[in-house]
């Protein structure tokens, strides 16, 4: 009898239909027990007794990326429809936030200022940009600014180093890259984003033009415009200007020669004793009484700044640079220092060059010259895309920027770096303090707006430092031609803005004067010409 029990049960078992189960259900639905009977051999059982045992095995719970897996395939996706009254009142409730903010902000401001007359200084006032473009930058103090400090930010995060070489090498396919001319071969070496686009290139990479009469395109990059200065007006782009005053500030710079250093800087002259004295010595004969040229808005008024409110900034240059400078401002038609004559046949020109975020993102001094002084006009920071250049009036003035002033052979001459979307640090080599692309807002400008309101003047729209004390006879830092002088974070324009010889034509041909040497959307390299002073032939 046992064996027939037995034996049913392994038929049974056998015409039982075997179950199957997918991977979603094993962690959820056990499988159901398995059933096995055995003969009973123990005493007093009885004959033909047998004794059932059910055996439960707990099921495997299956990986995690294998549930992942399978919740990725099998799950139903379903997309709802918003309304667009939700969407509208949702960004109304985040203005309604930000509105709240601003003016949470503002009586703390002024809390803060009547507990301590010495507290960090009212934001001043922004500019904002006309027509349409208004409503962009009206939701907010900025609507690019906090991205450009977390781009900065995120920058100058350590990247991996086995994901160095083939991010900087898409990076480089992407924008145009030239990985040859690297003076650093090994790209392990750039532990971020922001070292890369700040590299260096090799010795020769870039040959400056041997006419010692042409001026030398600063970085390399696109000349989008060029030309004569008229009517005080600088050409963006076609139909659309903007002033010289509102590029580089509408108060007119003091007399050089009368700067007296800030109790708070320390005077820095030139440490070569043979450079002093030619110094001196060209200083006694030529006179040392001198004066940028008044062209950038007519007479000084009362509300120009007295040197001795500027902070000196300088740095000492080198030697060589004072000596190559002090001799090329020698070689003048009239003596640099006088003050501009009506007989002075001379004109205003200005160029704008591009730079890609695949250029070399340094910038070079395009000739030789002298920088006397600093403005840091604390703007926004729109991008300066050849498309916004002509949809946005005005961008550059807009923007933040530096605006270096001073003087070359021929006159007067500015170069001025500008800011862009993600782009907002701008570094000059030889200034102490310079500090751009700030989060929040720039302290310096904030109390010279502040200062200015308290005097009952207007705010002339930037910080200002001098570079008297870089040497005691030139009152300027001394730059030579291809010289570095700083550079970007990535991509913006630099905008020069000079006075040189106008063109004087005879028979149809020019025989003294500038030249330009390019051409509109050209690319260029750091050191090619732009244009050229010609002599009479």
């Amino acid at each position: 009898m046992a064996s027939t029990i037995a034996a049913r049960t392994r038929l049974v078992a056998r015409s039982r239909p075997m179950h199957t189960y997918s991977s979603t259900y094993l962690y959820s639905r056990a499988p159901p027990p398995s059933r096995a009977c055995f003969p009973s051999g123990g005493a007093g059982s009885g004959a033909g007794g047998s004794r059932c045992y059910s055996t439960h095995e707990t099921p495997k719970r299956p990986k995690f990326t294998s549930r992942l897996r399978s919740a990725w395939k099998n799950s139903k996706i379903t997309w709802y429809n918003i309304p667009v009254g939700v969407g509208i009142g949702f960004l109304g409730l985040v203005q309604f936030y930000r509105v709240q903010r601003r003016e949470k902000d503002r009586l703390k401001d002024e809390a803060d200022a009547d507990a301590d007359s010495l507290s960090r200084p009212k934001k001043r006032q922004r500019i904002r940009p006309d027509g349409p473009w208004y409503a962009l930058s009206a939701t907010g103090d900025s609507p690019v600014r906090p991205d450009n400090f977390a781009w900065a930010r995120f920058n100058e995060l350590t990247l991996p180093y086995y994901l160095r070489i083939p991010g900087f090498k898409l990076y480089s396919f992407i924008f145009g890259v030239n990985l040859d001319e690297i003076e650093e071969q090994d790209l392990h070496n750039f532990p971020n984003l922001a070292s890369f686009f700040y590299r260096t290139l090799k010795p020769g990479a870039r040959v400056l033009d041997p006419n010692p009469l042409a001026l030398l395109s600063p970085s390399d990059g696109r000349v989008l415009q060029y030309g004569q200065i008229e009517g005080g007006d600088i050409e963006q782009v076609k139909g659309m200007t903007y002033s010289i005053d509102a590029l580089l500030g509408e108060t007119t710079p003091s007399r050089p020669g009368s700067l007296a250093s800030s109790g708070t800087s320390t005077p820095n002259p030139a440490q070569d004793d043979e450079i002093v004295k030619q110094d001196e010595e060209f200083a006694r004969v030529n006179g040392i009484s001198y004066t940028l040229p008044n062209l950038l808005s007519g007479p000084s008024s009362k509300s120009n700044k007295t040197d001795q409110d500027l902070e000196d900034q300088s740095v000492t240059p080198s030697p060589a640079s004072v000596s190559q400078v002090r001799a090329d401002l020698e070689l003048g038609e009239k003596p640099w220092w006088s003050l501009l004559a009506e007989q002075r046949r001379t004109k205003l020109y200005y160029a704008v060059i591009y730079l890609a975020p695949g250029d070399y993102h340094r910038f070079h001094s395009p000739t030789n010259w002298v920088v006397e002084r600093r403005r840091h006009f604390a703007g926004e920071l729109y991008s300066v895309s050849p498309y916004l250049q002509r949809t946005l009036p005005g961008l550059f003035t807009l923007n933040e920027r530096v605006v270096l002033l001073g003087r070359w052979r021929y006159g007067f001459f500015s170069y001025v770096p500008v800011g862009a979307t993600n782009v907002g640090s701008i570094k000059i080599n030889f200034d102490r303090e310079l500090r751009t692309n700030s989060l929040t807002t720039d302290t310096a400008a904030d109390r010279a707006a502040e200062e200015a309101a308290r005097r009952g003047e207007p705010y002339s729209g930037y910080a200002e430092a001098t570079y008297e004390n870089a040497s005691r006879v030139l009152h300027g830092h001394a730059l030579r031609r291809g010289e570095e002088m700083g550079g970007f974070q990535l991509g913006s324009t630099v905008v020069l803005v000079f006075e040189a010889p106008a063109p004087r034509m005879e028979g149809g041909q020019v025989q003294d004067g500038f030249v330009w040497a390019v051409e509109k959307g050209q690319t260029v390299k750091m050191g090619q010409a732009l244009g050229r002073v010609v002599d009479d032939l």
